[in-house]
C-alpha cells in the first residue's frame, strides 16, 4: 500500500476534525510512545491523535473558509508534543519545497506551529517547516510593531534556533509533515497540569492565500488572543536544561600597508570560548566567556550620501539575538550593537506568575578601557493581555557614565484599541558635564478590519542620550495623525483587497511643542492593492516642508572669502511620489520593483533638489538546492537651480547559495558601492562652499565587498564555518576595474553542543 492511503486511513482514525471557529479548547491524549519521525504517519498512535481541522483564510481575506483542506494531528509523550500536518493542495505540482538553510523557507509552501506555553496571549514559540521538514523557529510577541498599518503585527524573533525533529515530504494530493518538539526545547510554568494556546498558520506561495486554524480575524488588536487551546496536559517530563558550547576561532587578516602600500597579512589569530545556558522550565540562565561575536555575512549598503542622522543596522550576534524581544520597549532603548568588543557577557530571562523579567551584562573593550554595560526590563501582565514596564540601561566607563529609567504601559481594549504611554528620562556624565533629559509618549491605535487609525505624540528633550540603544536625534516632538481604509472584493475578484493609508506628519523643537510652528513634516497618501494569484501595486503621494538649521552652516563661508555662508531658511511644497510592483512568488522565481521620484532637501547646501531613486529585488530558484538573489539600488539627486548632479549611489548586492543537505550550505555575497558627491556650491549663487575654511571639492569612490562561507551544521549549536571575506575599493565611482584589494581574512570556526 502507497503512503497516501495509510496517511488517510491514520486521518479518519482520528475521527472528524475539530474546527478551530471561536478558538475551541480542546484535550489531547496523552500516548506511552516514541516513534521514528520520518514523515510518514503510519504508526498506530496517530490513530489515537486528536484531529484539527477546517482551517479560515486570513490573507488576504478572513472569515472566509479556506481554498485548500489542512488538517493536523495531536498528541503527546511524556517527553514531547507531537504534531502530523497533512496539507492538500489541488494542484501538487505547483507546491513551492526547497533544501534551504534554517530560517528561510518564506518562498516556500510552509505551515507554522504557535505555542504559547504560558497562555497568556503576549508570547509564543513558533515552530515552522515547509513541504520537505527544513525549520523555521523564533518567538512571536505582541505589543511591538501592531498599528493600524499593519494589522497583522507583532514582533518576530527567528534567532532562537530550538531543538526539534522533523521530517516532511510530497505526495500525490499535497504534502505531509511530521514535527516533535522536545518538552526540553520549551518553556512552560511549572510542572503541573497545563494549558497551552495553539494556532496554526498555512502559507501557499501559488496562491499568496495564508490560512489559520482558528478564525482569526483582522479587527482586532492581536493576532495571540484569537488562539485555541490544548488542554490534558500533565506530568511533563522535562528536568533542568545544561547546554555547554565549547567553541574554537581562528581568523586571519590582510591588509594595506599605509607606508609601503603592499599587502601584508598578520599572522593566525586563534581563540577559544565557552557558552552555558541552564534551563529551567520557567527562566534560563546564559553566560559567555571569551565570546565569538564575528558576523558571517557583512550588513547590506544603504544610501548614506544625504542623510542627517545615523541609521539602524539589526543585530546579528546569536548572543544577543536569542531573547531580544524581551527587551523590547517603546522607542529603541535597548540596542545591542552598541556592544562594540565584548569580553564576557551573562543574561538571565524569566517569567514568575505575571512577571516577566530580563537581565543583560556584557563588559565592552572598545579601547582604550573598558565599559560595563547592564540593561533590564521588568514586564507586569495585566488584566487581559495589557501589561505595564519598566526599563533600566547604563554604560559605565570609569567615571562617566549613561543611565536611561523609562517606564510604559500598554492598556488593550474592547478587542480593537490600545493606548500606550511611555515616561523616563537619561543622566549623563562625561567630559562635557552632567546632564538629564526626559522622553515620554503617547499613542492610541485602533486595529478594524475596514478602517484603523494609529494617533502618537514621541517626545525627546534637549540632550536626551541612551549608549546602550538607538535613538538618533533628540531635542524634537514628533507626531502623526494615520489613518487606514480597507476594501475587499468578492472571492475570486481581480482585485482582492485594498487600502489607503493616509496621515500628517510633523516635527517641533522640544522646547516649542505647540507654541511655535513646527520644523518639518509631511502630508502623505499610500494606496496598497493586492491582486488575484499574489500580484502587488502599490503607490504613495507626499507633501512635504523642512526648516534647516541655521545651526549646522554656522562655520560655512562663500569662496575663499570671510563672507558667511546665508542659507535658506526652509524648504516648502515639496511633492514626491512612488510606485511599487510585486510579483506572486512562482515557484521559480520572485520579483520586486519600487521607484520613486520627487522633490528633496539637499541638507549638504540647504538646498532644493530632485531626487530619483529605483530599487529592485530578484530571487531566483532554479532548483530545489540552489537560490540567487540580486537587489540593487539606484539614487540620483540633482540641483534644482540648474539641473546639475548633486550626487549619484548606486548598490548591486548579489547572494547565491548552493544547499545540497539540510545541515550544510555553500554561499557567496557580493555587494558593489558607487557613490559620487558635487562639491558644495552656493544654491543662489553657485559659488563654492568653505566649511571652517577648507574647501568642499568633488569626491568619488568604489567599493566591492565579497563574502564566501561553507557552514556545516547537523544540529543547532554544533557547526563549522569557514569562510573568506575581501573589500576592494578605488577612486572612480564609474570603474570597476579600477579597484584594488584594501583588506581581506580568512576565519574558522568549530563549535560543539553538549545537551542534557
Amino acid at each position: 500500500m502507497s503512503l497516501l492511503p495509510l496517511v488517510l486511513l491514520q486521518i479518519q482514525a482520528a475521527a472528524s476534525p475539530i474546527p478551530g471557529r471561536g478558538s475551541p479548547v480542546v484535550t489531547i491524549p496523552r500516548i506511552e510512545a516514541e516513534i521514528e519521525i520520518d514523515g510518514r504517519l503510519t504508526e498506530p498512535a496517530w490513530a489515537q491523535a486528536v484531529r484539527l481541522g477546517e482551517f479560515s483564510q486570513y490573507q488576504p481575506v478572513d472569515g472566509r473558509p479556506a481554498e485548500e483542506r489542512t488538517d493536523v494531528l495531536v498528541w503527546y509523550s511524556p517527553t514531547a508534543i507531537h504534531f502530523g500536518i497533512v496539507a492538500h493542495d489541488r494542484q501538487p505540482g505547483s507546491i513551492h519545497a526547497t533544501v534551504s538553510d534554517r530560517d528561510n523557507i518564506g518562498n516556500d509552501d510552509n505551515v507554522t506551529i504557535y505555542l504559547d506555553t504560558f497562555n497568556d496571549r503576549r508570547r509564543a514559540f513558533f515552530f515552522g517547516v515547509n513541504p520537505l521538514g527544513v525549520q523555521d523557529d523564533g518567538v512571536r510577541s505582541e505589543g511591538s510593531g501592531t498599528s493600524a498599518a499593519s494589522i497583522f503585527g507583532g514582533n518576530i524573533d527567528r534567532s532562537p534556533d530550538f531543538i526539534y525533529q522533523s521530517k516532511g515530504m510530497l505526495t500525490d494530493s499535497g504534502y505531509v509533515v511530521e514535527v516533535r518538539i522536545p518538552f526540553k526545547s520549551l518553556r512552560f510554568p511549572g510542572s503541573g497540569p497545563q494549558r497551552w494556546a495553539v494556532n496554526f498558520v498555512r502559507d501557499t506561495r501559488r496562491t499568496g492565500y495564508q490560512d489559520t486554524w482558528t478564525d482569526v480575524r483582522r479587527a482586532n488588536a492581536s493576532f495571540l488572543t484569537q488562539a485555541g487551546t490544548l488542554g490534558g496536559l500533565h506530568d511533563l517530563r522535562r528536568g533542568v536544561v545544561t547546554e555547554v558550547q565549547p567553541f574554537v576561532t581562528a581568523a586571519a587578516a590582510g591588509a594595506v600597508d599605509a607606508t609601503t602600500g603592499g599587502f601584508d597579512r598578520g599572522a593566525i589569530d586563534p581563540s577559544a570560548g565557552a557558552n552555558l545556558k541552564l534551563g529551567f522550565t520557567n527562566m534560563a540562565l546564559d553566560a559567555t566567556v571569551n565570546p565569538d561575536f564575528s558576523q558571517v555575512e557583512s550588513d547590506a549598503g544603504l544610501v548614506t550620501v544625504n542623510e542627517r542622522f545615523a541609521l539602524f543596522l539589526p543585530e546579528r550576534r546569536p548572543f544577543f539575538l536569542e531573547g531580544i524581544e524581551l527587551f523590547s520597549t517603546p522607542n529603541q532603548l535597548v540596542y545591542t550593537r552598541q556592544i562594540v568588543d565584548p569580553v564576557a557577557g551573562a543574561k538571565f530571562t524569566g517569567k514568575f506568575g505575571g512577571l516577566n523579567v530580563a537581565y543583560l551584562g556584557a563588559v565592552d573593550d572598545p579601547g582604550p578601557g573598558h565599559a560595563v554595560f547592564n540593561i533590564a526590563r521588568l514586564r507586569h501582565d495585566l488584566r487581559g493581555t495589557s501589561a505595564a514596564g519598566l526599563t533600566y540601561t547604563d554604560r559605565i566607563e570609569g567615571d562617566a557614565y549613561n543611565r536611561v529609567v523609562a517606564g510604559d504601559t500598554r492598556i488593550i481594549f474592547g478587542k480593537l484599541y490600545f493606548v500606550q504611554g511611555q515616561l523616563g528620562g537619561s543622566w549623563t556624565r562625561d567630559a562635557a558635564g552632567t546632564r538629564h533629559a526626559p522622553i515620554w509618549e503617547a499613542e492610541f491605535d485602533r486595529t478594524g478590519r475596514a478602517w484603523g487609525f494609529n494617533y502618537q505624540v514621541n517626545a525627546l528633550g534637549r540632550g536626551f542620550e541612551t549608549r546602550a540603544g538607538f535613538v538618533p536625534r533628540s531635542d524634537v516632538v514628533a507626531a502623526h495623525a494615520f489613518n487606514r481604509f480597507s476594501l475587499y472584493g468578492a472571492r475570486g475578484a481581480l482585485l482582492e483587497s485594498f487600502t489607503v493609508f493616509a496621515g500628517p506628519n510633523r516635527v517641533w523643537r522640544y522646547g516649542d511643542f505647540l507654541s511655535r510652528g513646527p520644523i518639518e513634516g509631511d502630508e502623505m497618501v499610500n494606496l496598497m492593492s493586492r491582486l488575484r494569484g499574489g500580484w502587488a501595486v502599490d503607490g504613495s503621494l507626499r507633501h512635504g516642508f523642512v526648516t534647516f538649521d541655521s545651526t549646522v552652516y554656522a562655520r560655512y563661508t562663500v569662496g575663499d572669502s570671510t563672507t558667511v555662508y546665508q542659507p535658506a531658511a526652509r524648504l516648502d511644497n515639496a511633492f514626491s511620489g512612488s510606485l511599487r510592483v510585486a510579483t506572486p512568488t512562482f515557484r521559480m522565481f520572485n520579483a520586486d520593483l519600487r521607484l520613486q521620484r520627487g522633490e528633496v532637501a539637499i541638507f549638504p547646501e540647504a538646498a532644493e533638489g530632485r531626487e530619483t531613486r529605483v530599487t529592485s529585488s530578484l530571487e531566483v530558484r532554479p532548483s530545489a538546492s540552489v537560490r540567487a538573489g540580486l537587489s540593487g539600488t539606484y539614487s540620483r539627486i540633482t540641483r534644482r537651480r540648474d539641473g546639475s548632479e548633486f550626487a549619484r549611489t548606486l548598490i548591486p548586492r548579489l547572494r547565491a547559495e548552493y544547499q545540497p543537505s539540510r545541515s550544510l550550505f555553500f554561499r557567496v555575497v557580493g555587494e558593489y558601492q558607487s557613490q559620487r558627491r558635487a562639491d558644495l556650491r552656493d544654491p543662489l549663487t553657485g559659488t563654492p562652499l568653505s566649511i571652517g575654511g577648507v574647501a568642499q571639492p568633488r569626491t568619488e569612490s568604489g567599493r566591492f565587498r565579497m563574502d564566501w562561507l561553507v557552514s556545516l551544521e547537523p544540529t543547532p549549536g554544533t557547526v563549522a564555518f569557514f569562510g573568506y571575506g575581501a573589500t576592494y575599493v578605488g577612486p572612480d565611482a564609474s570603474e570597476f576595474s579600477s579597484l584594488t584589494r584594501n583588506a581581506d581574512g580568512f576565519f574558522l570556526k568549530l563549535a560543539y553542543l553538549f545537551r542534557r
